[in-house]
């Protein structure tokens, strides 16, 4: 060191006791070469550098790691969603749905009752499915009895509905009875009965 170097640290170690105990404890030591302490920094300072790389390549690694990690857990689960979207389910494709219509259920049934002796000309199956065809249906009971007396000619005449509270079902069964077709008998005494 230059002479005002030294001149410049005596007065700061006059004003700081640390530095003068670290002045005194070198000049103690007599054996401590100025090149060994320079070394002694590099190695020091190498370990230091070589040590933060360390730990920067490891904080990066595990850092990719979870990414990665974070990325296959959420294709795992999209390629699954997709999967049960759209695959077929192999419970439902050897179902067949069938839809069985009898006629018996959706047609009108009408028959005899045992008061009346008249019946139609064509069958009661073929006066069936005249009344399907051409009444309405609309009846809350679903059930209607209607008593009739049969001309000479085969046609229905002072045809009575039973129980009928409304005007419109009345006038509706007679114009079916008046334009269906003819009759064999006297007297007719039937039950239609309405699908459900």
């Amino acid at each position: 060191m230059s002479r005002e170097e030294m001149h410049a640290l005596e007065r700061e170690a006059l004003e700081d006791p640390f530095l003068q105990d670290a002045i005194d404890g070198y000049n103690m030591q007599q054996g401590v070469d100025v090149k060994s302490l320079s070394l002694l920094q590099q190695r020091l300072e190498r370990r230091i550098a070589e040590h933060a790389q360390r730990k920067n390549k490891f904080y990066f690694s595990w850092q990719r790691l979870a990414i990665g990690m974070v990325g296959a857990v959420m294709f795992i689960a999209v390629c699954t969603l997709l999967l049960i979207r759209h695959l077929p389910n192999r419970q439902h494709t050897n179902m067949t749905e069938v839809e069985l219509m009898d006629d018996t259920l959706t047609q009108t049934v009408v028959h005899s009752l045992p008061a009346g002796d008249a019946q139609p000309a064509g069958g009661w199956e073929a006066f069936s499915t005249f009344v399907s065809e051409h009444y309405s249906g609309v009846n809350m009971e679903k059930r209607l009895e209607v008593r009739f007396k049969v001309a000479a000619d085969g046609r229905p005449y002072d045809i009575q509905p039973g129980v009928v509270k409304n005007q419109q079902i009345y006038e509706e069964i007679i114009q079916v009875l008046q334009k269906g077709p003819k009759w064999k008998g006297k007297n007719g005494h039937i039950e239609i009965v309405f699908p459900e």
